[in-house]
């Protein structure tokens, strides 16, 4: 009823061509401003600072046909692979230089690299390997798993939405970034004939006018030139581009360029490799099955900044992150490590699994064994290329040889920007 009569008032009142026109302007005003950020997202945003255009295009056959020249990417890890993959599809070749043999020889099984030391504090440690491409603990086996996810941010539990134990349905397939490596590889092997590899280290890039015409090759029986059109710096933390290898070709680099700031990162990781009787008792809902158990994720407004990570991986190992910023210590034991987790901002909101997953590994500790590998990470950087000057037309950086997250071993992360 007052409805009705509000409306056969706005009708006789007079004031309704008013008001009609203060809606109209005011959809007007909406639609104009809807409008206006579509076109800034999609014709300006978009294009100019993301590649989502660009992504439409990859793998698509180049107008006109591949570009009659050469592509040398500088690093054969999975951010130089990946170019490779894409420089393929437009250079009638493209070269590879890798200074690891394993991974140009076959590429498909990571080499055991596994050595040890005794820490000062008496625990056994992983020696680092002094190698680039593949700086992990063990040679797994190719395997792509399923995975249930089990969050914790700031405190808050994220309850997994698949609630039934039996439900294979994936919402999240993980691989190990061994594996995702070698699968990488392998792929590029197969699907691109025009990519060649070459075992040896880049020392220094070429000059040709105002721009690269090649690199220098160090390998067992010398130095050797490689010719290029193009070039891409994949060289990681070793940031070849940034650090010599641009300057010896006359093309001097800004120090200024790199930024960086020191968090004072330090992590422990232990690897456990368990016993099929031990698998058998896995108290976590669903069994033992691959893929990330539970990752405990630091909130900086908490101030606590530890993280804590259970992975289940190939070859029925285990692994177990801990340590974080602000030199964050790890434990040694399950014992140490029972009381790193009840000290941690949100422990109280852990399913109950959690303690009878540790009461299981404290169990079994003595007969798995499970080694310990400690790494600090150093420096962390950013190098701002956007703001070089005379950077010849055909060099490219990419990965860690713009911004190192984690660069050193065992740190769990890795950018390929």
């Amino acid at each position: 009823m007052i409805f009705e009569e509000g409306v056969r008032y706005m009708l006789s009142s007079t004031q309704t061509p008013n008001i009609l026109k203060t809606l109209v302007a005011t959809a007007s005003v909406a639609a104009l401003y809807k409008l206006t950020g579509y076109v800034l997202r999609e014709l300006v945003l978009v294009p100019k600072l993301t590649i989502q255009r660009d992504v439409e295009d990859l793998h698509k056959p180049r107008k006109g046909g591949k570009i009659p020249g050469r592509a040398v990417i500088c690093g054969g890890s999975v951010g130089g692979m990946l170019a490779a993959a894409v420089c393929a599809d437009h250079f009638e070749s493209v070269l590879i230089v890798e200074p690891e043999a394993w991974a140009n020889d076959h590429g498909f099984e990571i080499p055991e690299k596994r050595a040890y030391r005794t820490t000062r504090d008496g625990h056994k440690a992983v020696v680092q390997p002094r190698t680039r491409v593949m700086q992990y603990f063990v040679a797994n086996c190719p395997t792509l798993s399923s995975m249930r996810i089990k969050l914790i941010y700031g405190g808050i539990y994220t309850e997994d939405p698949q609630h039934e134990a039996d439900d294979q349905k994936a919402l999240t397939l993980g691989i190990t970034r061994e594996t995702a490596e070698t699968l990488i590889r392998k792929s590029l092997r197969l699907s691109r004939s025009n990519v060649t590899f070459k075992t040896g280290t880049v020392t220094r890039f070429l000059g040709k006018g105002d721009r690269l015409g090649g690199v220098a090759v160090r390998t067992e029986t010398g130095e050797v030139e490689e010719w290029a059109d193009f070039v891409v710096d994949a060289s990681g933390p070793t940031q070849l581009g940034f650090t010599k290898a641009l300057n010896s070709a006359g093309f001097p680099v800004s120090p200024d360029l790199r930024v960086e700031y020191d968090p004072g990162m330090r992590y422990g990781t232990d690897i456990w490799t368990l016993p099929e009787h031990v698998r058998a008792k896995w108290p976590v809902p669903g069994g033992y099955k691959l893929g990330i158990i539970l990752n405990m994720t630091p909130d900086s407004e908490t101030g606590d900044s530890r993280v804590l990570a259970i992975l289940n991986m190939e070859r029925d190992q285990t692994l177990i992150t801990t340590g974080g910023w602000n030199g964050a210590g790890s434990p040694h034991s399950v014992a140490e490590l029972r009381v790193y987790v009840k000290s941690l901002y949100g422990q109280e909101n852990l399913p109950d699994w959690t303690w009878r997953l540790l009461d299981l590994l404290e169990e079994h500790e003595e007969e798995c064994s499970p080694f310990h590998a400690e790494a600090r990470v150093g420096p962390l950087n950013w190098i701002r290329w956007h703001q070089a000057k005379n950077l010849p037309p055909n060099f490219v950086a990419i990965g860690d040889a713009i911004m190192k997250l984690n660069p050193i071993y065992g740190t769990k992360t890795s950018s390929q920007s």
